[in-house]
């Protein structure tokens, strides 16, 4: 065998097991891998005991575990810990009529991030009272991407995951990568549907190919529970519905529609419209409203709508433990 060949292959599996510090640190849910980047920069991260040299980019084992963070007062940090500020996290009791992220410039739409303002805080909360009576600087305002004359709102804070526009309830925003990561990808979502049985198929179906949908309406939720499913024009079949129940049924005894029903749903994954898209073309229902109640073990609870609030020290610790991964 040529000497290249095998210095290739033995270059292969040095690669093959190690990665970048950085994306390690975000696998064990220390921080996200720009937070790592910053905090290896800082000289504020140990790896076996070891002071890691101020370079990025550099590699270590890739099922390395020893891995600490050095606080800004010169102790270790351990599992929730790392999260040193109390206000990078908030929950909204997001409105219909704004989007989640950034309005398409063809769209007079207005982002719900604009409602993150000092005016709108629930001081009710407990959390929130303890937070604004400790008189530290956990929260900053300004108009640092508006100047319309607007309110000032939180800065730095961008949404993790989305509601539509004409959609409501709980939504998460976050200045933690690893937060982020966690809702997106781990976290179970709740959400309360209110349906009719669909009468047509939309203009967007019809240019989708769509030939009818399914009549009369299916009140069996069964079919959501067992997934395999696809919808129009998908390639990955859905996954199986974590919980699928009726809180109120649209039906009589004899199943014949008789007016509206609620279903409440708990799912993981989240493709764009994938709920609506679920009740019209499984069950043959239309979506009326649809507002999302829970994520993880975050509630909605009783914050009135266009409101918001930091999360708890409880919650905060759910959302940095929600992992596959454990330090």
């Amino acid at each position: 065998m040529h000497f290249r060949t095998i210095y290739n292959l033995s270059q292969q599996r040095y690669f093959s097991h190690v990665v970048r510090l950085s994306k390690r640190m975000s696998e064990l849910n220390l921080c996200s891998r720009r937070e790592a980047d910053k905090l290896i920069q800082n000289c504020r991260v140990l790896v076996n005991g070891n002071p890691v040299e101020p370079i990025l980019g550099q590699k270590i084992k890739a099922d390395e575990s020893d891995i600490q963070i050095i606080a800004k007062d010169g102790n270790l940090l351990k599992g929730s810990e790392i999260t040193e500020d109390k206000g990078e996290t908030v929950i909204l009791n997001k409105p219909k009529g704004f989007v989640s992220g950034q309005p398409d410039p063809r769209h007079n739409h207005t982002p719900a991030v604009r409602l993150l303002t000092r005016e709108n805080i629930f001081e009710e909360h407990p959390d929130t009272k303890a937070i604004l009576m400790s008189g530290d600087n956990y929260l900053s305002f300004g108009t640092r991407f508006h100047d319309d004359g607007g309110l000032p709102t939180l800065l730095n804070y961008a949404p993790a995951g989305r509601l539509d526009l004409d959609s409501s309830g709980l939504l998460i925003f976050t200045k933690n990568g690893v937060a982020a990561k966690n809702i997106l990808n781990f976290s179970e979502k709740e959400y309360l549907v209110k349906v009719e049985p669909a009468k047509s198929l939309s203009r967007q179906e019809l240019q989708m190919g769509m030939q009818s949908l399914p009549y009369p309406p299916r009140w069996d939720l069964g079919c959501l529970l067992k997934g395999g499913r696809r919808l129009w024009n998908d390639r990955v079949s859905l996954k199986p519905l974590l919980e699928a129940e009726w809180v109120q049924e649209g039906t009589t005894d004899v199943g014949v529609w008789n007016g509206t029903g609620v279903i409440r749903m708990v799912l993981q994954e989240g493709k764009k419209r994938q709920i609506r898209r679920m009740c019209r073309e499984i069950l043959g229902l239309h979506v009326l409203e649809l507002k999302r109640i829970r994520i993880g073990n975050i509630h909605l609870d009783n914050l009135p709508v266009g409101k918001w609030r930091p999360l708890s020290d409880a919650e905060r610790m759910s959302l940095m433990m929600t992992n596959e991964y454990t330090v």
